[in-house]
């Protein structure tokens, strides 16, 4: 019987300490054969080159690249010069949670038409809160059409309740789910799989968008895309590089015109450019109502019909598409000051409602700001206190 090679990639980017972390939880995962794990580093930082040369362990390869070629060139680079049946790509700030390799390998081999599959991901160390499944690519292009009626007119509610009632399906999930995106921060891929959809990413995608765009591929050479949900994951999402989040956010509006672009032909591009052209201002949208606002760690008081089981969901997006989400019950929801520290700044949007279609009972606002103690090596010492 053949022996299962895995390759696995961890990109760092000015996140050291967060690497070693996550390289940690691939070498002490179980898998079926051996696993080759190579750190490309991008920081183009001679501290950082030194910090991982001193504390990755002998197994693992260290890549230092003379100039920071981006997410996808970085792995392309890497994938090249390893031989290997499967790739797992883990983002810095995300951790292999006990037996999600193994769970992963199982899954993907069962059948030769999967040719990714990707775990169950939450946010939190202590797995409270369920990140959103990965966008389907076709809304990309339907948001603007849509944004034509206003950003919070009654056809977003209306996406945004099924995207929940999707969001729902896939945490509660407990066999293996078939969906048109992934995450490439924490997937398991088929190389051969790989090679007939044209190769690992794009190179024109710098960062953000290489992924949805190779998933694309690989559904449009006949495989399936699986979720695992007894593969776990904790991503603490957005914690790599926090001193350049708004070149991260141009970045990734730029991709997003690019994957749009590639993709987006013929019909749906005319509307699609139709509506970007005459959409209405957000100013003009009515704009919804929030019944509390915060500036730290909060709780919140469930309404008497929710006590006994209710959804809580914070998004960046008042649109909550996506939205993380979190099951609980009782008369209240507190989101604590380890959750708060785990946020990037900015404004948040939260909502809590019951499992039905029915519109969420509370809605929330709330702003985290910049802080000068805040940063990514502050933040690793916190996960672990």
């Amino acid at each position: 019987m053949k022996t299962i090679k895995t390759l696995a990639i961890v990109v760092n980017y000015h996140s050291a300490a967060l690497s070693l972390e996550a390289v940690q939880s691939v070498l002490s995962s179980r898998s079926l054969g051996p696993v080759q794990v190579v750190v490309a580093d991008n920081s183009v930082d001679e501290s950082e080159a030194m910090y991982l040369r001193k504390h990755l362990p002998s197994a693992v390869v260290l890549k230092v690249n003379t100039e920071n070629m981006g997410f996808g060139r970085a792995c392309n680079a890497v994938t090249d010069a390893h031989d290997a049946d499967l790739i797992l790509l883990l983002n810095p700030d995300a951790r292999l949670l006990p037996d999600c390799l193994i769970r992963l390998q199982q899954t993907l081999l069962s059948s030769g038409r999967i040719g990714a599959v990707g775990p169950q991901i939450y946010w939190d160390q202590k797995n409270g809160y369920f990140l959103p499944p990965s966008y389907p690519p076709m809304l990309l292009w339907i948001e603007p059409v849509l944004s034509i009626w206003g950003l919070y007119s009654r056809l977003w509610r209306l996406l945004s309740a099924i995207w929940r009632r999707f969001a729902i399906y896939i945490w509660r999930a407990k066999s293996p789910v078939r969906v048109t995106n992934l995450s490439g921060g924490h997937v398991l891929l088929k190389k051969d799989a790989v090679v007939t959809a044209g190769g690992l990413f794009d190179p024109r995608f710098f960062l953000y968008y290489e992924d949805t765009d190779l998933f694309v591929r690989l559904r449009n050479s006949g495989y399936k895309l699986v979720v695992e949900p007894r593969a776990e994951v904790v991503h603490f999402y957005d914690q790599c590089d926090q001193s350049h989040l708004a070149d991260k956010r141009s970045l990734m509006i730029a991709s997003r015109r690019l994957f749009l672009e590639k993709h987006i032909t013929g019909w749906k591009c005319y509307l699609n450019r139709l509506a970007i052209r005459f959409q209405r201002e957000q100013k003009n949208s009515v704009e919804p109502k929030f019944k509390a606002t915060y500036n730290s760690a909060f709780r919140v008081l469930v309404p008497d019909n929710l006590v006994g089981a209710w959804l809580f969901e914070w998004s960046p997006s008042p649109n909550f598409t996506p939205a993380a989400g979190k099951f609980g019950t009782g008369v209240h929801v507190v989101f604590t000051e380890n959750e708060w520290n785990l946020l990037s700044p900015g404004v948040y949007y939260g909502r809590l409602g019951g499992m039905s279609w029915g519109r969420p009972l509370v809605e929330i606002t709330w702003e985290k700001l910049q802080t000068a103690c805040q940063g990514v090596f502050n933040k690793y010492s916190e996960y672990n206190n």
